[in-house]
């Protein structure tokens, strides 16, 4: 099966999970493509300023900050690479994916249509991705399979962003990791397979989304398997069992903060 991923440039958690399926399947990925964007790529709408804010208080001061110290360390070992790549090695997906011998694409979106029409020559079968763009119809027409995508929650319920969070400020007792087609229609395709978990009185945000990226590489690879096999026994994305959470804003981000202080207090 020849696969292809597409993802942002994520240090933090996407790197790691990327990696794993390039250790694993590295001799059926034709190419890896990473796309212009990260984690505080918001709506055109939204404030950034705010988002940040609001991630302070979900997250806490201290792994905002360990966060924030492993983007910017990530930063400098890029800017070490592009100067002397001889001595420091690409701390990035496509550093991983070059380790591999595996043809790599730096891309502002994977919409662009030079980048779909090499591809297209690929004869791929399943795309992974892992961007932060809206996918095209062009693009998901490209793999003979389909595309697909890892999402922090248990669809249909939890479509949208930051998945971890509305979790707990919902007070639902269990979420897990979902890999699923993608359509033009946010996280609507079909499940392939999930992986659940129990939410505990002990736990946070960070560690929610710790337990979600034990388990997406996992996910992931059982998907790959079954796809590979044939299979077509999917769970059905019910649009009628949905819900949507869009990016939180200031007041949902004081509210889940004040309540976690008044949790603790008890």
């Amino acid at each position: 099966m020849k696969i292809f991923l597409i993802s942002m440039d994520d240090p933090v958690q996407t790197k790691s999970f990327i990696s794993k399926i390039i250790e694993s399947r590295s001799k059926d990925i034709v190419g890896v493509a990473v796309a212009k964007g990260n984690r505080l790529t918001i709506q055109k709408n939204k404030s950034k300023y705010q988002y940040i804010l609001s991630l302070l208080l979900i997250m806490g001061f201290y792994h905002f900050f360990k966060n924030s110290f492993i983007t910017v360390i990530h930063k400098i070992k890029k800017k070490f690479n592009k100067l002397l790549p001889s001595i420091f090695k690409d701390p990035t997906i496509i550093g991983v994916a070059k380790k591999y011998g595996i043809k790599t694409w730096i891309i502002k979106t994977p919409n662009n249509k030079n980048f779909l029409e090499e591809i297209g020559r690929l004869d791929i079968d399943v795309i992974i991705n892992q961007s932060q763009s809206i996918l095209k119809s062009e693009l998901l027409s490209i793999p003979k399979i389909g595309v697909i995508n890892r999402h922090n929650a248990l669809l249909p319920k939890n479509r949208g962003r930051l998945t971890p969070f509305w979790v707990l400020y919902k007070g639902e007792k269990e979420t897990g990791v979902s890999i699923h087609f993608v359509t033009e229609e946010l996280d609507a395709g079909d499940i392939i397979t999930q992986k659940k978990f129990r939410v505990t009185a002990k736990d946070n945000f960070n560690t929610i989304v710790k337990k979600n990226y034990e388990l997406a590489p996992i996910a992931m690879l059982e998907a790959l398997n079954k796809l590979e096999s044939g299979a077509t026994d999917f769970i059905k994305n019910d649009g009628a069992s949905a819900t949507y959470n869009s990016t939180p804003s200031l007041s949902d981000s004081f509210r889940f903060r004040l309540a976690r202080i008044f949790f603790l207090k008890k």
